[in-house]
């Protein structure tokens, strides 16, 4: 009977080795907070590089839609019908009202286009100025005696100066409307 008693109390003063202690398990939760977070912020880096990269092409696109366009209807500037005004100004894809206004519109109806070109993160209108803007601007004018026109993006990886359009048809388009990026279209 004693050996019984020793056998329990033995058994019941024995500390258990199997499982994890509180300061084991919240470490472990920490880590994989810790790993999250960074995999979070890498993987959204990764998303805007691409979108930057999508607008790049897109503004590509249509620089060469603008060539094409140019030598059938001339350049899409003042009279052209399209943009704000038909002036050939403003946003690329917003309908300023009158039929066939949209810039878009006008190089697929010229069949230089076969698609909507719009930004990746498609912004309703970006009717209220600001740096979140995400849309296309298209800007003519006579600079140096000659018929110069640029298109612009925003750019979500690049900072924003009011510089930065400086020198262009549009040089408040950085500051109105966070136009950060522009190409010139050259004949």
């Amino acid at each position: 009977m004693l050996k019984d008693a020793c056998r329990w109390y033995d058994w019941s003063m024995r500390k258990s080795t199997s499982g994890f202690t509180v300061v084991e398990l919240l470490i472990v939760i920490v880590v994989i907070g810790v790993l999250a977070a960074i995999t979070i912020v890498a993987y959204t880096t990764m998303q805007q590089k691409a979108r930057d990269a999508q607008r790049k092409q897109d503004v590509a696109t249509i620089v060469k839609a603008l060539k094409m366009y140019e030598p059938d209807n001339g350049p899409m500037g003042s009279g052209s019908g399209c943009g704000a005004g038909g002036g050939g100004n403003g946003y690329f894809n917003y309908n300023y009202g009158s039929p066939g206004s949209d810039m878009n519109e006008c190089l697929k109806a010229a069949k230089v286009i076969s698609s909507t070109i719009a930004d990746p993160q498609n912004t309703a209108t970006c009717t209220t100025p600001g740096l979140t803007c995400r849309k296309y601007m298209k800007y003519t004018c006579t600079q140096s005696g000659a018929l110069t026109t640029y298109v612009f993006a925003n750019l979500e990886t690049v900072g924003h100066t009011s510089t930065d359009t400086d020198g262009t048809c549009a040089p408040s388009v950085d500051t109105d409307y966070g136009m950060n990026y522009f190409v010139k279209v050259t004949s």
